[in-house]
Formats: structure tokens, sequence, C-alpha cells
């Protein structure tokens, strides 16, 4: 027994090793805003890269642009998974977290760690069972949280699982993208949300 926890011990702390060198490291920078000839809106870091027509139309936006009103806002990019900055609350307690955009996930997850963060003790949740593509049934816990805001978007009353999520936070599932009508540009890592 103690072997098989000692094994699983090294492999999450060469697992948190990994994931801690290969994420970007963030820091505050601006960008650049513009239109083109057909009306999409594009962004880039890069002022050099705004065609020479259309330089004096750009505007700048600092990375560091918190407005929930924002129909446009900055996401991650990692190997096609896209990482949405969520705000979640439960019970008064509100957490930042970054969430994977899952449009497979019937219901949204989070990782036991932030529910730590949320101050979810295993009592408040319900028994629930949980199940992923070529995974087995995890017997886990459901709990509502009071809302979880994405963007210009905030939903009451959410229910969450908590699951072990492969080193995120968790995912945003279906039950809180259903209605929403949204763009993901790889190009530029933001998402669109609205027509």
């Amino acid at each position: 027994m103690f072997r098989i926890i000692y094994k699983l011990l090294v492999k999450m702390m060469c697992f948190a090793i990994f994931t801690t060198l290969v994420m970007p490291a963030t820091g505050q920078c601006e960008f650049y805003q513009y239109e083109d000839e057909n009306g999409a809106v594009n962004f880039t870091d890069d002022p050099g890269k705004i065609p020479k027509k259309l330089k004096k139309k750009h505007k700048v936006r600092s990375d560091d642009d918190d407005n929930p009103q924002n129909s446009v806002m900055r996401v991650r990019i990692l190997r096609n998974r896209v990482l949405l900055p969520v705000t979640l609350s439960y019970r008064g307690n509100e957490v930042k977290a970054n969430l994977v955009l899952d449009t497979g996930a019937e219901v949204s997850t989070i990782s036991s760690s932030l529910a730590a963060r949320l101050r979810i003790r295993p009592e408040d949740a319900d028994l629930a069972y949980a199940q992923g593509i070529g995974s087995g049934i995890q017997v886990t816990g459901r709990v509502s949280l009071d809302y979880m805001l994405v963007g210009p978007n905030r939903k009451y009353d959410m229910d969450v699982i908590v699951v072990e999520s492969g080193g995120y936070d968790g995912l945003l599932g279906m039950n809180f993208l259903r209605e929403l009508r949204y763009h993901v540009d790889f190009n530029t890592s933001t998402i669109k949300w609205g027509d």
C-alpha cells in the first residue's frame, strides 16, 4: 500500500513540475485591436502586424482589463485546449480560476484543489457519479455554486462536479455554455461572446 501511495505521489510531483515548466509566464502587456476591410475585429500584441492603411483605427487594450462587460476576452490556448478566466462563488467566497472550455462535458467540473479554495467541504456535496471518455466511473461529489461568471455571462445556482482534472482547475461544460453564442479565435487567443 505504501509503495502505491509513494508511486502516486512521485507521479503527481513530476506532473506538477512539468506543468510549471511548460506553462507560459503571465505578465502584463498591451494588445492592439483593429478592424479590417471586412469588418472583422483583430487583435495583436505587435503593432507592426497592423496593416499600414488600418494603423489609424487601432485601439490599445490592456491584458489586465477585467471589465466583465467586455464581449471579447483573452483566453489561454494550450495544445487546442481553451482556458477561460472564470469567477466562481460559493457561499459568498469568490475565487478566480481557469477552466477548460469543454462542449463535450454535460456538467461543469472543478478540481478538488479549487473546491478547497472555495471552502467546499466534502459533507456539503451530494453523492454523484462521473465518467469521462475512456475512463471508468468515479464516485464524486456534486455541489451548487452561488454563481459562475465568464466575461459578460453570469449564471446562478450552477451545479458542478468535484473531480480530479489532470492539472487544470476544471471544465466549463454545457450546463453553463448552452444558449450562449461564442467564437474562439485561435490566432488572437480571444473569445467573442454574442453575435
